[in-house]
């Protein structure tokens, strides 16, 4: 069996990442989906996750475990429209790490700190540390927050809530950029 399952789809920055991971072996591939902002590739999602499933050399024949998230709604029909077996459900813990390794790889990349970490799945505490480092101490020239289907930016409330909810955050932060 494959899972296939995504990271980084709750960040308020950057694109996301999808995993894809034979159980059977622990054979595993990655891909980072960038923004729209972020490249000029006009690649659809489905064709950079259907590129996991080339590198593991998946038939249709196999069976597909997508990760019960909306964001894989669209490749699930994507993979049955080609003749492959799709379930949904929960993915292995094994396969949760691939996807959540490679999302803070592509987080540290842009220069967040190394020694910050999710930990115990609190993505939503995660995320504000995230966003108020984002905000507060990225470097690069490129802007990556994320986009409303519209194509606006979403600002509203951006600062003011995390550094508001969690002050004690950007003291951590400040510490571990001096």
């Amino acid at each position: 069996m494959i899972e296939v399952d995504d990271a980084g789809n709750g960040c308020p920055i950057l694109g996301e990442v999808f995993a894809a991971r034979r159980m059977e072996t622990g054979e595993h591939a990655a891909v980072y989906i960038p923004l729209p902002q972020e490249t000029a590739d006009r690649t659809s999602k489905e064709e950079h996750i259907m590129s996991l499933l080339k590198k593991l050399n998946v038939q249709k024949d196999e069976e597909l475990l997508l990760c019960r998230g909306n964001t894989l709604n669209g490749f699930s029909h994507y993979l049955e429209n080609r003749g492959y077996h799709v379930q949904r459900g929960k993915i292995s813990d094994d396969t949760d790490r691939v996807a959540e390794a490679f999302f803070m790889e592509c987080l540290y990349e842009i220069g967040f700190p190394r020694d910050l970490t999710l930990s115990d799945r609190a993505y939503y505490e995660f995320y504000q540390m995230v966003k108020i480092w984002y905000i507060c101490f990225y470097t690069g020239k490129q802007n990556l927050f994320k986009s409303d289907r519209k194509g606006n930016m979403k600002r509203r409330g951006f600062m003011h809530n995390p550094v508001y909810h969690y002050p004690q955050v950007l003291g951590l932060l400040f510490y571990h950029e001096q």
